[in-house]
């Protein structure tokens, strides 16, 4: 866990401080995106049957190699219902920062990777015990296609670690 994050971060800074193979026509500007992903947990308190999950984002790409974002999602895990379950927590939702680092491969693919942190609200099996929020390293990688300046489809694999969701997403993204 400790080294995937080292390795996401040391790629963010590597594609931050790498040269720019962009498209000449690059220009800075704020973006927003959407995407659904499937959602697994390592929980014996949620059912890890690869739930549906949205997400949001809106950021600024500052360099063709360097953005930064805020972004949400859903995480709609179902406890596991009965008597006989455990008292415990399991996530359902999620918000956040990142610092993306992006290698573009020519003018229409390119790679990222994500470091960031965010707050999991915990929900309890429990009605007698009170949800609680977390603190959650996230660390992610995904290849991006553009259409053009604005208009890019992404396909990422995130991690969040102190929950330990895993996502595998497929998202939209336009760029003003």
């Amino acid at each position: 866990m400790r080294h995937t994050f080292l390795s996401a971060a040391a790629l963010a800074l590597l594609a931050a401080s790498a040269p720019s193979f962009a498209a000449p026509g690059f220009e800075p500007g704020v973006y927003v995106g959407i995407d659904t992903a499937r959602a697994s947990v390592s929980s014996k308190y949620a059912d890890n049957s690869n739930d549906i999950s949205l997400g949001a984002n809106t950021g600024y790409q500052f360099t063709p190699n360097f953005g930064f974002e805020v972004y949400t999602r859903s995480l709609s895990f179902n406890p596991f219902r009965g008597l006989l379950a455990d008292a415990g927590y399991y996530p359902d939702s999620h918000y956040g920062i990142a610092a993306l680092g992006t290698v573009p491969l020519d003018a229409h693919f390119s790679l990222y990777g994500r470091a960031g942190v965010g707050r999991t609200t915990m929900k309890s099996t429990r009605v007698a015990m009170a949800d609680r929020t977390d603190t959650d390293p996230v660390v992610g990688l995904g290849v991006r296609y553009a259409f053009n300046r604005s208009f890019s489809l992404s396909l990422e694999g995130t991690y969040l670690s102190k929950s330990e969701v895993s996502l595998i997403s497929f998202g939209a993204r336009y760029q003003f």
